[in-house]
């Protein structure tokens, strides 16, 4: 029987979740309070009811004192009339004064701008609350994001880290990948495997994609790559195109070359679209041990998981994983670690204790014990518990990996939203066709480089003006 691959994704998704079970030690959890009067917690979140699963429901079943009340942030917008999204939200917040915000980065720098969030600091040291137990990284990565102060916590992250087959590696002599791998030494190591042999038997030395593979193109692997160094293609307080330094170069080379090489799975016309299960699984080069590395997250345990149980004739092969990517500036951090939900307090609450009572828990070792026990929605959400020592395995295969590197902030990722979406695209075209005529050896990459900083300065200008 035929699906859609979006179908056949959804499905094994679902199928994965089923049999997630990763192991932990902790305290038990705190006994529930008698005889409080009762507090309402208004909060806001995109999904009411993910919430309730997620955070709500622990947290009510041992504190009958408190009930929440949710807000979906999507109903904030129904009747907007003629004033924009920022004055309805504005106008809301006045109205309803939510006690706990839950934000993203950006968000969540934008509340602390404008003065809305309750600074924490100063509650975690008068409650004794312990901080030391989060990934490493997290909170100065949200420090950073609130000048140096704290105004909210994540209990959730979402990390990447490179997966590897063991065989492949051995049968080529190809020493491992290690924790702190750059993407050049990820493109050196795959650059050392074969390429001949047509497109049902050859193996790749990487193959793209997050949970599932897909050809990555050029423009894409440069995306990354710049991503895992920190590099912006534009200064956002000066508006000025940042392409044409020595990073850059260095980079778009090592990515034109690597593209070239073959090593890379990278031919369009192998997207797969549509098939049967057997198909969308031979299509998965990394699972059929056809490719030597992978970037995944820990959804991709789980696929991996289900492929082994899904087919009978499958070709098993030796699992390893590496942190990383990193800048090779500093191998010991890494910008693939972001927050998932930050949590935080409204300044004007009036149950500012109550608030971070909630949040206390849902950032806390008892949170952390229960949702290590049956944590799909976590997975599902390719997040992980931000408290170290909860979730260390996935069927066995250890998730250290995934929290070794400290993570760093992307700061000018925040920038980004000063910039129009149809921005993004011309750039993405024009450097699509500058680094077409590189590969053909009509053009070298410094006048490529140039012109692409060029053009792409007249489009952001004009992007400015309107």
């Amino acid at each position: 029987m035929n699906k859609t691959w979006l179908q056949v994704l959804t499905l094994l998704v679902i199928s994965c979740l089923v049999v997630v079970g990763c192991t932990s030690e902790s305290k038990g959890p705190i006994e529930p309070k008698e005889n409080q009067e009762t507090t309402t917690l208004k909060v806001i979140y995109q999904d009411s009811e993910l919430f309730r699963r997620q955070y709500g429901d622990l947290f009510t079943a041992l504190n009958d004192h408190v009930q929440l009340e949710l807000i979906s942030d999507a109903d904030i917008y129904m009747n907007m009339g003629d004033k924009t999204k920022e004055e309805v939200y504005a106008q809301f917040i006045r109205e309803e004064q939510p006690d706990i915000f839950i934000l993203d980065a950006h968000e969540f720098q934008n509340h602390i701008n404008d003065g809305m969030l309750t600074e924490l600091d100063s509650l975690c040291t008068r409650d004794n609350y312990k901080l030391d137990g989060i990934v490493p990284g997290l909170v100065d990565q949200l420090r950073e994001i609130g000048d140096g102060r704290l105004y909210g916590l994540a209990p959730t992250f979402k990390s990447s880290a490179i997966f590897y087959n063991k065989d492949l590696f051995k049968k080529y002599g190809v020493e491992f990948p290690s924790d702190g791998i750059s993407w050049y030494d990820i493109i050196d190591l795959a650059r050392r495997f074969p390429t001949e042999g047509d497109k049902q038997t050859r193996i790749y030395g990487y193959t793209g994609g997050d949970v599932y593979e897909a050809p990555i193109d050029l423009v894409t692997l440069i995306d990354k790559m710049s991503r895992a160094e920190g590099l912006s293609i534009v200064n956002t307080d000066k508006m000025k195109m940042t392409i044409d330094t020595d990073a850059w170069k260095k980079l778009i080379q090592t990515a034109i070359e690597a593209d070239q090489s073959g090593t890379i799975f990278n031919s369009m016309d192998e997207l797969f679209t549509s098939g049967t299960n057997e198909e969308f699984y031979d299509s998965q080069r990394f699972l059929m041990g056809r490719s030597a590395m992978h970037m995944g997250s820990v959804l991709s345990l789980a696929f991996i998981d289900h492929y082994k149980h899904e087919l009978k004739d499958n070709v098993p092969f030796e699992l390893g994983i590496a942190a990383g990517p990193v800048d090779p500036l500093d191998p010991t951090s890494t910008y693939a670690v972001t927050p998932g939900d930050i949590f935080a307090i409204n300044k004007a609450s009036a149950n500012q204790d109550t608030a971070w009572e909630f949040i206390q828990y849902v950032c806390g070792e008892d949170y952390a014990h229960v949702s290590s026990q049956s944590n799909e929605l976590l997975l599902s959400q390719q997040m992980l518990l931000s408290r170290s020592g909860y979730m260390t395995d996935y069927e066995g295969t250890s998730l250290e990996p995934f929290y070794h590197l400290k993570s760093k902030w992307l700061r000018h990722s925040d920038d980004w939203y000063k910039l129009p979406d149809q921005f993004f695209n011309d750039f993405a075209m024009i450097l699509s066709r500058e680094l077409e005529l590189v590969e053909k050896g009509q053009k070298n990459i410094d006048k490529a480089i140039a012109t692409v900083r060029s053009e792409a300065q007249a489009v952001l200008d004009q992007a400015v003006k309107k």
